[in-house]
């Protein structure tokens, strides 16, 4: 009797185990319905339907599973919420991820392939410790969709912000509307590719708000507080085949999270398990320099100086009136035109927050003296720099506009700037360029 009744303990606690176990993975003929969900295998992340602040509207999402309040990483269907609890997720018979209604069949959100998989029997959506939610071939590594490809408002670890050039393929960030709404909103972080990459914010229209780059081999050159820290190592991939911003956690157990608000602030945020609260470990637009352009033209932003906008040593405001009233966006000019025939010189300004690079020409192979010449050799060049500063600097950056979105930074990096010889009088000589005659 004893032997049956610890039998049917250990067969009542196996059968207890079993039903409650959380699972990772649903395969084609499987569903997640609203009040179900997947949990990656370290429990870091769920993926469900939820309803965002005071909303009653559903939403197919990936939360964090043990922080609370809720804090939502990623959502499936955010401009076609869902009214009532009849949301259902599965994989469809063309081998997309899909979220329908089940009432009446009603298709919601798709992950949109576009083909129609032999294997589609065999396939699998899972929620990997990453809180990347992936769609492959069962018994595969290689993935046929996954969200990380299609990211909402929050960068996470493992993440790519930047771009396939094979494929087109464009990961950026777009705030929610509100904290109650996650459609999109008027906010968009993504990797500019013309001229020399850089990471760019803008606002609706394509109004730029905030310019993070470029990368100096180090660091993205303006963003703040980027240096060595135990929490995450951070990179910057550009090759042939994509180009990228992307950081790695340093121990797994960590909780750390870029966020896109709603009022377009870029934060960083990490997780405080003792006190189980976010903390704020940077703000992109933490000051008046970070707006995008504020100086103007030739203008330099210090945001230890009152006003923070100067002009460039050598260059005078192009309004003074509208300067006087600090009205700074009509910027700066030359004290003295260029005159290329005559012989012009550069000026080294030094740590400084590199220029829009948007309309730059850029070689990431010559030295800091063939960058040189190549300036010196077209007229229309108004400036230079090294790309990396490692190594005592290597690549080459070559603007041709109106140097815009200037300020002062940590980072010791140069930027030499054309000038004519008579005011290169008031201030150190770099180099003389010989009249062309």
């Amino acid at each position: 009797m004893e032997n049956f009744h610890n039998l049917f303990i250990f067969c009542l606690q196996f059968f207890f185990l079993a039903t409650c176990s959380q699972k990772d993975t649903i395969e084609y003929d499987q569903a997640i319905r609203d009040g179900d969900t997947l949990v990656s295998s370290n429990e870091m992340y769920e993926l469900g339907f939820f309803s965002p602040g005071s909303s009653r509207n559903r939403y197919l999402g990936i939360w964090y599973k043990n922080i609370s309040p809720q804090t939502v990483v990623w959502v499936a269907n955010r401009e076609t919420p869902i009214t009532d609890s009849s949301g259902v997720f599965r994989i469809d018979t063309n081998g997309s991820l899909r979220v329908i209604l089940s009432s009446n069949n009603t298709s919601i959100w798709s992950s949109n392939l576009g083909l129609v998989y032999h294997t589609t029997l065999h396939s699998v959506a899972q929620l990997l410790n990453s809180g990347n939610l992936v769609l492959r071939t069962s018994g595969e590594e290689s993935f046929i969709w996954q969200s990380f490809d299609y990211p909402g408002d929050t960068f996470l670890p493992g993440m790519k912000l930047g771009k396939d050039l094979v494929t087109r393929l464009d990961r950026r960030l777009t705030s929610w509307k509100s904290l109650d709404d996650p459609s999109p909103g008027p906010y968009v972080s993504f990797m500019d590719t013309n001229g020399f990459p850089q990471l760019f914010e803008e606002q609706q229209d394509s109004v730029p708000h905030l310019r993070l780059g470029p990368w100096n081999g180090i660091t993205l050159n303006g963003m703040p507080s980027l240096g060595s820290n135990p929490i995450f190592t951070h990179e910057f991939i550009f090759d042939d085949k994509e180009v990228y911003y992307g950081y790695t956690l340093v121990n797994s157990s960590g909780v750390t999270r870029v966020y896109l608000s709603p009022e377009g602030n870029m934060l960083r945020l990490n997780w405080i398990e003792r006190t189980q609260t976010w903390f704020l470990y940077w703000n992109a637009n933490i000051d008046i320099c970070s707006r995008y352009g504020l100086c103007g033209p030739y203008g330099s932003c210090n945001k230890n100086n009152s006003p923070p906008c100067s002009c460039m040593e050598g260059f005078v405001p192009r309004n003074p009136d509208e300067w006087s009233a600090s009205k700074w966006s009509s910027g700066c000019r030359r004290r003295t035109s260029l005159g290329c025939q005559n012989g012009d010189g550069y000026r080294v300004f030094k740590n400084v927050k590199m220029p829009d690079t948007q309309r730059s020409w850029y070689n990431r192979s010559m030295t800091l003296g063939e960058c040189e010449t190549a300036c010196k050799q077209n007229c229309s060049c108004v400036a230079y720099a090294n790309i990396d500063i490692r190594m005592n600097g290597i690549g080459c950056l070559l603007w041709f506009d109106d140097l815009m979105d200037i300020g002062t930074v940590d980072e010791s990096q140069d930027l030499y700037v054309r000038m004519a010889v008579s005011d290169l009088t008031k201030y150190p000589v770099l180099v003389i360029i010989p009249s062309p005659n």
